[in-house]
């Protein structure tokens, strides 16, 4: 790589990165509130919307507005009343393998879900993640029923207490009320073996004379994390998001305390994503409009949908069911879902060079048993790829090594005539056939594809806890010793030393000062991109050499 390509880089990658760190510095995220535990309040899903939709389908098609007066306005809100009791009520286990938690009777929500594949820290005796918490700081459940219009018949709010049926087991539970005026509401968790999604699924049964009118809802309900504070933590969007009739829809938590969102969509998915984790739900129903709603109810934001209106008939039923996702960001898994659950993880603006070398990444990983490794091993095959062009570019650089002592010449003598100086400059590259540009378009064309295998690693939950062996033992984490940005920053330094120097001597110091800085800002960077980064540099001196070496045998022959 020419000391201009390294350069452009260096000073593109430097500019994105010290933005991250002072956006995530002097303006990072607002720490959620603590709410104070006091009596119940419950959680009313909103209704099918009493704001203007961005529809996407016409306005005959949405549902009717029928907001409950539960209904607040956000922006007078103040995060002071739990969610939920402070206190457990009894609930039902459940565990498939992967998953384990409780079905609380009292309300029916699905909390305390851990994630039995994925510890907190890299210790023996670390607890799983949990992810859902029934209540406090890291309040985060799931909830859905049904909601009756005005004079409807009562529905099962936040206090109702449900019953178990005698069938259900660990990975199924049937849970029933009776509202004592005609209606039956039922609802059933199930869980497949070894699966992340959790099918949900509520019925109502009318043996009253008369028809009724409900609205299904489903929705995550979940206080405002407290996002670390790093260079990296701002590599993805993290918050209530969905993929809703193939178009990714994203809110910051800010943004919906000042105002909430609601869409009218046919099919996808709503919920929230971290960097690793997605809770998402999907209604079944992927034809008819829905209400998706994002929105603050103090002290909790809610991520949900609102069906169409539903008319259960006098000896009729009624049943919805939702598809819920609640686990890793695996992109193998998340594909293998066939929700669109992939969406939920955005490489930015080479997205579609980076799903490719996803692929490639997790087939080395699966071959070699090793992250680490396939980040060498993928790394080694896109120099292969790219070799060619390398080459060319390191043939034109050398090149331009050769004429250096002409050129120093020309500034001799033209040196204060700038328009002469170019004349002569190009005379001379036209005589000995060197495109001044050859060095740079190569290598320009392998941009894309370095920040997209960037992008890929800093956003790979495999990475999480992945060993490389000796001192690494975590490649999303920093390197311990600071072994790897070290030897890092001395490949770059031989980049520099083995690159022709510019004409420009306060370039030249730049670019002798880039390796420093980049070590500094690397240092705590997780390793598995420092591991990348090094291997790259290592191939690029390496071939760099041998051109280098060729070119001398050529000269001297």
């Amino acid at each position: 790589m020419d000391r201009r390509t390294t350069l452009a880089i260096g000073l593109s990658f430097l500019l994105v990165v010290v933005y991250q760190m002072y956006m995530a510095t002097f303006f990072p995220p607002a720490p959620p509130e603590t709410p104070v535990a006091q009596e119940q309040q419950a959680v009313t899903p909103a209704a099918p919307g009493d704001v203007p939709s961005a529809a996407s389908v016409s306005p005959a098609a949405a549902p009717p507005i029928a907001p409950p007066a539960a209904v607040k306005d956000a922006a007078s809100k103040t995060p002071s009343v739990p969610v939920v009791d402070s206190e457990p009520s009894p609930g039902w286990a459940f565990a498939n393998g992967v998953l384990s938690g409780q079905v609380e009777l009292k309300g029916a929500r699905l909390n305390q879900l851990q994630l039995l594949r994925f510890k907190e820290k890299l210790t023996p005796d670390s607890p799983p993640i949990t992810l859902f918490h029934r209540s406090g700081p890291e309040m985060f459940l799931a909830e859905s029923g049904f909601l009756g219009g005005a004079g409807a018949p009562a529905t099962p709010g936040p206090d109702a207490v449900w019953k178990v049926d005698p069938s259900s087991s660990p990975t199924l539970i049937r849970l029933t009320w009776n509202n004592g005026t005609g209606l039956t509401f039922e609802k059933e968790f199930s869980f497949a073996p070894n699966s992340y999604l959790v099918t949900l699924t509520d019925r109502v049964r009318n043996t009253g004379a008369q028809p009724v009118n409900l609205f299904h809802y489903g929705h995550f309900v979940r206080v405002e994390p407290k996002e670390e504070s790093s260079a990296t933590a701002t590599q993805d969007f993290h918050g209530p998001m969905g993929y809703l009739d193939n178009a990714r829809v994203q809110h910051d938590y800010a943004s919906l305390k000042e105002k909430e969102a609601r869409l009218d969509a046919s099919a996808g998915w709503a919920g929230f994503s971290d960097k690793y984790y997605l809770a998402a739900l999907s209604p079944e129903d992927q034809e008819n409009s829905k209400r998706f709603y994002f929105d603050f109810d103090a002290p909790a934001h809610r991520v949900g949908a609102v069906s169409r209106k539903l008319t259960a008939a006098p000896g009729g039923m009624e049943e919805i069911k939702t598809r819920m996702f609640i686990g890793p960001k695996e992109v193998e898994l998340l594909e293998a879902q066939g929700l669109a659950l992939d969406r939920s993880i955005d490489y930015g603006w080479f997205h579609f060079l980076a799903a490719p070398l996803v692929k490639f990444l997790l087939f080395f990983y699966h071959f070699t048993g090793n992250f680490g490794v396939a980040i060498v091993v993928l790394t080694f095959i896109i120099k292969a790829l790219f070799f060619p062009l390398a080459n060319k570019s390191y043939h034109s650089m050398a090149a331009m090594r050769r004429l250096q002592p002409k050129v120093e010449e020309l500034k001799k003598i033209y040196g204060d005539d700038k328009q002469r100086m170019q004349q002569e400059m190009m005379r001379l590259y036209q005589e000995h056939k060197v495109n001044p540009l050859g060095g740079c378009l190569p290598i320009m064309l392998q941009i894309p594809v370095f920040f997209a295998l960037y992008k890929v690693l800093l956003l790979s939950i495999e990475m999480r806890h992945a060993p490389l062996g000796l001192w690494i033992h975590d490649l999303s984490e920093m390197d311990p010793y600071y072994v790897l940005p070290l030897l890092m920053g001395v490949s770059m330094f031989i980049q520099t030393k083995l690159s022709p120097p510019p004409p420009d001597p306060v370039q030249a110091k730049v670019i002798l000062l880039l390796p420093i800085v980049f070590t500094f800002m690397f240092l705590n960077f997780p390793s598995g991109l420092i591991l990348y980064w090094f291997v790259n540099n290592v191939l690029s001196i390496t071939q760099q050499w041998y051109i280098m070496k060729k070119d001398a045998e050529k000269k001297t022959a």
